[in-house]
Parts: C-alpha cells; sequence; structure tokens
C-alpha cells in the first residue's frame, strides 16, 4: 500500500534563509519520498527565489501573497520608499492560511506564530525558531 503524499509549506524569511541547509536536506529527502514542498512567503517571488535556489531547496510549486494579490487586484496595495509592497495587515496575515485551504497543505513551517490562526484545522503548524533549530533531530522531520 502506497503512502499518501504529504504537502509542506516552508516559509522563506526566518527558516529556509535561517536553517538553509536542514531544509536543502529535508526538501531533497521529501521529493524523494514523494511529497510536495510548497514555498510560501510574502515577498514578490521574483526578489526572494534566488534565496531558495541559493540554498539548493527542492521545491513543487511556490506562493507570494503580493504576487498573488497584485495579479488579482482584489484588494488595495501600496508600495513605499523602498518600493515595498503593502495591504491591510489582517488580509496580508490570513493569505498564508487561505493558500494552505486551497492546496490542503499539510504541514507548515513558519517562524512567525501570526499566521498560524489562519491556517485550516487539518494543517500542522510549526514554529521554527531563530536559534537552535539546526539541532532538531532532522530524523524526526523525514517524513
Amino acid at each position: 500500500m502506497q503512502e499518501s503524499k504529504i504537502k509542506i509549506g516552508c516559509d522563506i524569511h526566518g527558516v529556509i534563509s535561517q536553517y538553509p541547509s536542514l531544509f536543502k536536506d529535508l526538501s531533497r529527502k521529501w521529493t524523494e519520498n514523494g511529497h510536495e514542498i510548497h514555498i510560501i512567503t510574502g515577498q514578490e517571488w521574483d526578489k526572494v527565489k534566488h534565496k531558495v535556489s541559493a540554498a539548493g531547496i527542492v521545491y513543487s510549486n511556490h506562493f507570494s501573497i503580493v504576487d498573488y494579490h497584485l495579479a488579482l487586484k482584489d484588494v488595495e496595495t501600496w508600495r513605499d520608499s523602498k518600493n515595498t509592497v503593502w495591504m491591510a495587515e489582517e488580509i496580508w496575515n490570513s493569505s498564508k492560511g487561505q493558500y494552505a485551504y486551497r492546496e490542503h497543505i499539510d504541514i507548515h513551517f513558519d517562524d512567525n506564530y501570526q499566521y498560524f490562526k489562519w491556517m485550516p484545522e487539518f494543517t500542522t503548524c510549526v514554529l521554527v525558531p531563530k536559534t537552535g533549530f539546526d539541532r532538531f533531530d532532522k530524523a524526526l522531520l523525514m517524513l
């Protein structure tokens, strides 16, 4: 009997960027085991995809909060003096959870718990700490 494919979400800033070697190893193993890796970020994909590539992360799909809402033109956005896109905080914070619901993300790794309240009940959320997560036993995460 074949095991079910797991859909895994990973944030970039504070997760992949903080532990690139760990998530490189995990993403390769997860992919080898037939699971999907979804990079879920707030930033515009063109501005951050190099970080994912440089880290050697294997992934199936990516989602950018900014790109999604700019493409839909469904919410008011604005840019600051650094050309960073902003939108209402609740819309921003809930967007990862809406993506997780649409794509049926089973587990999501993020360094900011503010997104977790928006995640669907079927998504297991893992809060990645700023330090020490790379000392966690990788074998426990080999899904």
